[in-house]
Formats: structure tokens, sequence, C-alpha cells
């Protein structure tokens, strides 16, 4: 009552200063266990913009990241991607919902965001949206038998308007054995445009191997169909 009886003998204005102050910390003790979640995906990703100095970017892409029933997950999943572009460079966000109507980064330390920087004498880069293993039963024993990706590439080369991707996975004696075993081993798919002449394209591919080391080549191709740019790793 006596507390009561103070705040009341404090001046208006100063009574609306404090219960705007309470308010904020009762939401900032509400949004705290969210992990900091934001109300859509732009807000998230721009909170990604600046924790990471990026700068404010253009949104040049976003979208639903689908996955076959056969994919586990090993952390929480990303849902939603969304790209903004600055200065000819790529900053790629992997978002999932929090209650249901916020959005915040995955826990995946690796996907969760990057920045893509393609250059003129490198035309195309890459980075994952996924990667996720595929569990099988064999006699009772729960197995890895193999792993599903899917791949941004962010082009800087206006005159690539086709990207294949080969993919695999390969362990050092291979590539003794075959410095190109991955080229010619691996799983090859031609990527999707996220939009017509945006220069973003989404590559998935699945790999029916469990062990070594991403193998990845990239070609782009212009509108006559000539090779333009190969990135093979050395």
């Amino acid at each position: 009552m006596r507390l009561w009886e103070h705040w009341e003998d404090l001046p208006i204005r100063l009574r609306a200063g404090l219960s705007a102050l309470f308010l904020v910390l009762a939401l900032l003790l509400l949004w705290w266990p969210s992990g900091w979640a934001w109300p859509t995906r732009t807000l998230a990703h721009r909170a990604l913009e600046r924790e990471h100095l990026f700068g404010r970017g253009e949104i040049v892409a976003e979208g639903e990241i689908t996955r076959s029933e056969e994919a586990s997950p090993m952390h929480q999943p990303g849902t939603h991607f969304v790209v903004s572009e600055r200065d000819g460079r790529y900053a790629v966000s992997v978002l999932r919902p929090k209650w249901g109507f916020l959005w915040r980064s995955t826990d995946d330390l690796f996907w969760s965001y990057q920045v893509l920087t393609p250059t003129e004498e490198k035309p195309l880069a890459y980075g994952f949206l996924v990667s996720d293993p595929i569990y099988t039963v064999n006699s009772g024993m729960v197995g890895t038998s193999g792993w599903e990706y899917l791949l941004l590439v962010a082009s800087a080369d206006p005159d690539i308007v086709r990207v294949e991707v080969t993919m695999d996975l390969v362990n050092r004696d291979e590539l003794e054995q075959d410095p190109d075993w991955g080229l010619h081993h691996g799983v090859t798919v031609e990527a999707a445009e996220t939009e017509p002449g945006s220069g973003l394209w989404l590559a998935p591919i699945t790999l029916e191997e469990t062990g070594g080391g991403t193998y990845i080549v990239l070609r782009g191709y212009d509108a006559a169909g000539e090779l333009v740019y190969t990135y093979i790793p050395q």
C-alpha cells in the first residue's frame, strides 16, 4: 500500500516514463528466451548483417528450404534463406521460425550466415544452405547411407546464364590416384536460378556416400551454351 501511495505522489510524466521503462524491460525479458528472434525474416537477416559488420545490402533473393523425407538434420534445421547484395558481395542467412511467429538464425554455426564473394577472376562462388545426413536401418542398426545438400551459387559475370554443379565426397587416396576423381565420379546437376537474371542459383544434390571431403566443381555457360568459367578445387 505504501509503495502505491508513493507511486501516486510521483509526477504524471515521471510515472509515464517509468511505466514505459518497465514495459520495455518486461518485453526484453520475454524476448531473451527466444534467442533474440525477430518478427520477420528480413529483420532477422538485417540483424545478422549488423552482427557481422556487412552493412545494409539490397535483398535480392529469399525462399523456402525443402528437404526430402529421407533427410535427418543433425541440428534444428533452417527452413528459409535470405540473400542481400552489397558491393558485389552476397550475405546469406539461413533462418528458422521460433514460437511460430518469430525468426532467428539456425544453430548450425557453419550454414547460419555466410558471405559469398565472386570476383572478375573467379566469377562463381558457392555456399551451403543444407548439409543433412540420410539414415537407414539395416539389421536393426541405424547408419548413415548418404548426404543431402543444397548449394547456393552466386555469379559476378552477367554473361553466365546457366550453372552446373558437380559434387562428390573424396578421400586422400582417391585424389592421389586421380586428382580429378570428383570430376570423373561425382554427381552433376543443373542449378536453378532463383529468379531470371538474379545471378543466384540453387543446386540440390544427394550423394549415396558417407566418407571423405567435399569436392565441388562449378561450370558457368553463356546464352549460346559456351563454357565461360570452370571452378575446380586444387
